[in-house]
């Protein structure tokens, strides 16, 4: 167990620590609870200032249909006429 640094998950205050499989932790006291590998280490990449890769976007050279916009008459209320 490798201890990296400390980490907030909501109100929990506790050490982040990289365990022997290589997948990462937080610690408080005795207990141990298994974090997102992949969260952990964009967190991290973040934290040094480094860009992480970007996901790819899937279909955005495929441009999306035009927006059709319909205009409707206002209605007109006619009062009767009192003669």
């Amino acid at each position: 167990m490798q201890m990296l640094g400390t980490i907030q998950r909501g109100l929990q205050i506790g050490a982040l620590v990289r365990l022997a499989d290589g997948s990462y932790a937080q610690v408080n006291g005795d207990v141990v609870e298994p974090l997102s590998k992949s969260r952990v280490e964009f967190a991290l990449l973040a934290a040094k200032g480094a860009r992480p890769p970007e996901a790819p976007v899937a279909n955005a050279s495929r441009p999306s249909p035009s927006t059709v916009v319909v205009i409707k008459k206002r209605r007109k209320i006619v009062l009767p006429i009192d003669a």
